[in-house]
């Protein structure tokens, strides 16, 4: 299973460059993205709390995506545990923590970049040991009444939540997606300099 999925991400062009999903790809892919925030949901300070180095204590993440034009873009960062969040201690990424969610998912939240206020979400979804499928959260991902009933419109987000339970409402709805669409992130130990 795992090795179909990391086929099938290699093996064809990703749709999953749209304006509308770039942002949620932080923290692993910022370099490579600087897109609006359009149907992304976000929220002005972190929502889940309760952070573990559920992926070790110092990581080194290496981040491939392939771009409307077809060429493979890769990036690699490495973050340590501070106790609270994984803190960049080389990349062009933004510090992040991670959560458990259902199954083989885990939620990523994480600044849109580093020194803002506005924080965004992504699903990491385990597809082999270490390997993760990352995919923004969206707005458009759950139907009309969903969207009316949880997301507040500001100036700067079309869905702002502000509790976790928006936020799973919306993790649940991308979850449900039928397809393997999303950057590719795979996490190896960092060692100790």
């Amino acid at each position: 299973m795992a090795l179909k999925s990391l086929r099938k991400i290699f093996s064809r062009p990703l749709p999953f460059l749209a304006p509308s999903l770039a942002p949620f790809l932080t923290p692993f892919l910022a370099p490579f993205l600087a897109l609006g925030l359009t149907g992304c949901i976000t929220a002005t300070a972190p929502i889940l709390g309760d952070a573990r180095a559920i992926l070790g204590e110092r990581i080194q993440v290496h981040a491939f995506t392939t771009p409307r034009n077809g060429t493979r873009d890769y990036s690699t960062g490495t973050f340590e545990w501070s106790g609270s969040r994984y803190v960049r201690r080389s990349g062009d990424f933004t510090d992040f923590t991670i959560h458990p969610y259902e199954g083989r998912d885990l939620i990523i939240q994480s600044r849109t970049s580093r020194g803002s206020t506005m924080i965004e979400f992504s699903l990491a979804r385990r597809i082999a040991e270490g390997v993760y499928l990352i995919i923004p959260i969206q707005e458009e991902d759950a139907d009309e009444p969903t969207r009316e009933r949880f997301c507040t419109k500001t100036q700067g987000s079309s869905c702002r939540i502000s509790t976790p339970e928006q936020l799973f409402v919306f993790a649940r709805a991308t979850a449900a997606r039928d397809e393997d669409s999303g950057a590719l992130a795979v996490v190896v130990a960092a060692p100790r300099r």
